[in-house]
């Protein structure tokens, strides 16, 4: 069809179209005002603020600011006098983050560095060395980002190093448990069947004996000895674990599931049950560096310090706000670091002492690269990592 006749076609008119167009709107418009109404009472509070309402959802749909309201927005869930960028931490250590914008380290003066894109990473022993993961690739790196060895799998995630010597890795490979030398030599299969949730290993000596808890497919805790294969003990939690983590003595071992907090003996005795407050579920957890406090994320909305050891312990608030993700604790065990998404900040909180809180926000950008753009996984606390304490 050729522009003159798509013209004409919006150009034509049916005869008395105008009209025909007036004479509806009359019996439509009769029609409206004759109609029997109840008579509706709205609370004043709703009339006024529901212009409010419209102009806000106007202007982050329609509007080319959208994209500033929602940063406003999006700034108010957070602390109000957050540093605009991490000049330093409150602790001596270093953070170690991953995620879309790739790994990084953040020193205790404030200054950051990139070792590269993998989106996964993990402390070894004492910060010398930064275990990595990439969906087909696991690799060793020194702080500086420089490859040490490197390891084609499939489906790789998790890299876990053992504690005190970092003599060998664990990780998770397209649902089964491998072992690997710290050198990135001696890669073998541990176990088949194993959910996707974190091992741990057991704290010991040096040279082992290289226990590694993990998770199977079916929710079943397993305790396997990682140089002869032997299952130590296993344990059913009843809810399905969502996390490992060892005590820093290797005494204890706290399985976390949406609803409570088990503590294992190291020969598989149940120690004690933190049931959370009914209607809380826990979404992240760690030990303290002395295994005695367990913090933990309840329903994404607050922050919460427990006793690890005591028989019916009382779970205090530090920080409430919605969007909190995740919490690592600092080296000393004085400072728990808040991740907190929704309002891009990272949030310190003193518990130790004198209550403070500082924050910092801007976080997705300070650890971006390129196109990978997103808020940073929190790995650990040198030389504190995930899942375990040392």
């Amino acid at each position: 069809m050729s522009a003159a006749t798509r013209r004409r076609l919006r150009e034509f008119r049916a005869p008395d179209e105008v009209g025909a167009e007036n004479r509806t709107w009359r019996v439509i418009r009769s029609a409206y005002l004759d109609r029997r109404t109840a008579p509706v009472r709205r609370p004043r509070w709703r009339l006024a603020v529901a212009p409010v309402l419209a102009v806000l959802v106007a202007a982050l749909v329609l509007s080319p600011a959208g994209a500033s309201v929602r940063r406003l927005i999006t700034q108010a869930l957070g602390e109000k006098h957050a540093a605009p960028a991490l000049f330093s931490l409150p602790s001596p250590g270093r953070i170690l983050v991953a995620g879309p914008g790739g790994t990084w380290t953040a020193a205790a003066d404030g200054s950051t560095r990139r070792l590269g894109p993998w989106p996964q990473a993990s402390w070894s022993p004492h910060g010398r060395f930064v275990a990595v993961a990439s969906p087909d690739q696991l690799a060793a790196v020194d702080p500086h980002g420089t490859i040490r060895w490197e390891l084609a799998r499939p489906g790789v995630s998790d890299p876990r190093w053992y504690l005190p010597s970092g003599y060998r890795v664990a990780y998770l490979s397209a649902g089964t448990l491998r072992v690997v030398a710290g050198d990135g030599t001696g890669d073998r299969l541990l176990a088949t069947g194993v959910a996707r949730v974190a091992p741990a290993w057991r704290p010991g000596q040096p040279d082992g004996p290289y226990q590694l808890a993990y998770v199977t497919a079916g929710g079943r805790v397993v305790v396997r000895d990682a140089g002869g294969g032997r299952i130590v003990w296993s344990a059913s939690p009843g809810m399905r674990p969502q996390e490992l983590m060892w005590s820093a003595d290797g005494r204890r071992l706290l399985v976390l599931s949406a609803r409570q907090a088990r503590i294992y003996s190291a020969n598989g005795a149940r120690v004690s049950t933190l049931a959370l407050p009914r209607g809380d579920t826990a979404t992240d957890a760690a030990l303290s560096p002395d295994g005695r406090k367990l913090a933990l994320v309840l329903g994404g909305r607050e922050v919460a310090v427990a006793g690890a050891r005591a028989p019916a312990p009382t779970i205090r608030q530090v920080l409430a706000g919605p969007g909190v993700r995740a919490v690592s604790w600092s080296p000393d065990g004085r400072w728990l670091l808040v991740s907190w998404p929704a309002a891009n900040q990272w949030v310190f909180v003193r518990v130790a002492g004198v209550p403070r809180v500082a924050a910092v926000s801007r976080i997705a950008q300070q650890f971006s690269s390129g196109g990978g753009r997103g808020f940073p996984q929190i790995e650990g606390w040198c030389c504190t990592a995930r899942g375990q304490a040392g």
